[in-house]
This record gives structure tokens, C-alpha cells and sequence, in this order.
């Protein structure tokens, strides 16, 4: 008869737990502070919620913070596949605008994007840019019909990042906050070329997501392999400092204003 700890570490092999920790370990060498367990009021059920893993890269007082807001999906031998489009409807600084961010920030990189169509240093940045300029419209799971994964993982990322930032501003802070759908198998990008009768596949380390939550309304989503995300966290790392600086003339004009 097989130990207790044996017995423990097989039912731990089909849990998300060890993904969640290791996760949690590679935030904090990217030297990022995080924790588990933090909550949301889900939208749409109103019941309460627990975000798997929040990172945050935090400024200084009345400066930009960074959070990150991860969903861990563990699958033990399932590849997920990302449907993808040249042609995803927003410009450049529209998947910059779609970023969940609190009001003062969405304020603020709107002042910091006035005018511009396509690049610019901010949607240059890992944080805002689509890999290839290919945008996913859709996640799923290969080899299996069941999708509730896929799309809770992309729906409850979703959610968490944008309530959280609903609630957080209310008390004035200046947060932008990154969705981040991190996986332990290959990620499969799915694409149709122009002009071209079949799909190409690609696997990729990361990937980005356009979902809707309400008409005309987007969030911009990360999909990110575990192996991929120490690179993902120390760019973030590096761009977070760097959009602080950006930011940081509009969140005061902004803050300075009578009526904010």
C-alpha cells in the first residue's frame, strides 16, 4: 500500500495547486510582490470569487502601480489552441484601451495616446502588443469537446481584472491591471493566412485575447506558457517602471484638476 504523502502527491498531480505556487514563485524572482486568495464579486452571478494568484508591481504614492491577475489552468496532457486574426478591429491603441486600468489610469493613457492611431512607446510595450500582430478571438482545449475550461479561465481572468479595477478606483488609486491566463502545455496558435485555404499552426510561448464581456466593450487578455512566463514578467517588470514615467505628468494633471 502506497504512503500517505504518495497518496497525496498522485491526487495533487490532477490540481491546479503546484501550477499556482510555481506561478507565485516565478512573480517574485521577477520581483514582483504577490498573494493568494484575494476575492471579486462576480458580475454577472454576484457571488464572491477567488482570483488564483495576484502579482503587483507598486509605485510610489500617488504614482502608477501594476498588477498582474493570473488564472493558473493546469491540463495534464490537453494542448489549447488560440484563434487568431491579423484583422482584430482595434488599432494598436485600441488593445491599449482595452487594458483593464482604473479610471485615473484610463484617463491618463488616453491623455498619453491623444492622437496616435498606431505605435507608440506605450503600445510598443510586451504589455499592450499582440505577438506577430496576431490577435486571439477565441481559447479552447484540444482533443476535447468539453470547453468549460477555457472558458471559464478566460471569462473569470476577465472578470477579476475588471471588477478589481472597478473597486480599487472607487477610492482614488492609480492601477492598471494585466490579465494574465497562464498554462502548463503547449499553446497552439491557430491563424488563416490571407488568401489561403488552410489554417496554419504554430506553437507559440505566449499569445494575446480580445473578449467581450458587453457590446462594444473589450478586455485584452494574456495566454502565457509557464515556461514562457519568467521572459513575460521581467518585461513587465522593465515596462511598468517605464510606463510609470510616462504616465506620471497626466495621473498629476489630472489629479490637480477641480473636478477629477
Amino acid at each position: 500500500m502506497s504512503s500517505l504523502e504518495d497518496r497525496v502527491r498522485k491526487w495533487l498531480s490532477d490540481q491546479g495547486y503546484p501550477l499556482e505556487m510555481r506561478v507565485a514563485r516565478i512573480v517574485g524572482a521577477a520581483g514582483a510582490g504577490w498573494d493568494h486568495g484575494r476575492v471579486y464579486t462576480d458580475p454577472v452571478t454576484d457571488k464572491t470569487r477567488e482570483i488564483d494568484l495576484f502579482g503587483y508591481f507598486d509605485g510610489p504614492r500617488q504614482e502608477l502601480s501594476v498588477h498582474v491577475v493570473f488564472e493558473c489552468k493546469h491540463s495534464r496532457d490537453k494542448p489549447w489552441v488560440l484563434f487568431g486574426t491579423d484583422r482584430p478591429g482595434l488599432t494598436p491603441t485600441g488593445l491599449a484601451r482595452s487594458t483593464p486600468a482604473t479610471p485615473l489610469v484610463k484617463k491618463a493613457l488616453a491623455r498619453t495616446l491623444r492622437g496616435r492611431r498606431m505605435l507608440s512607446p506605450v503600445t510598443d510595450m510586451t504589455m499592450f502588443r499582440a505577438p506577430d500582430g496576431i490577435t486571439g478571438f477565441n481559447l479552447a482545449r484540444a482533443h476535447t469537446d468539453n470547453q468549460d475550461a477555457a472558458f471559464h479561465a478566460v471569462r473569470g481572468v476577465s472578470a477579476a481584472a475588471e471588477e478589481t479595477a472597478r473597486d480599487i478606483g472607487s477610492h482614488g488609486h492609480a492601477v492598471l491591471y494585466l490579465p494574465v491566463v497562464v498554462i502548463d502545455t503547449p499553446l497552439i496558435r491557430c491563424f488563416l493566412p490571407a488568401e489561403e485555404e488552410d489554417v496554419q499552426l504554430e506553437q507559440v510561448e505566449r499569445g494575446v485575447l480580445l473578449t467581450s464581456s458587453r457590446p462594444g466593450s473589450y478586455t485584452f487578455i494574456h495566454v502565457v506558457t509557464v515556461e514562457a512566463l519568467p521572459s513575460f514578467m521581467s518585461q513587465v517588470a522593465v515596462e511598468s517602471a517605464d510606463l510609470r514615467t510616462l504616465l506620471q505628468p497626466h495621473l498629476k494633471y489630472i489629479r490637480d484638476l477641480p473636478d477629477k
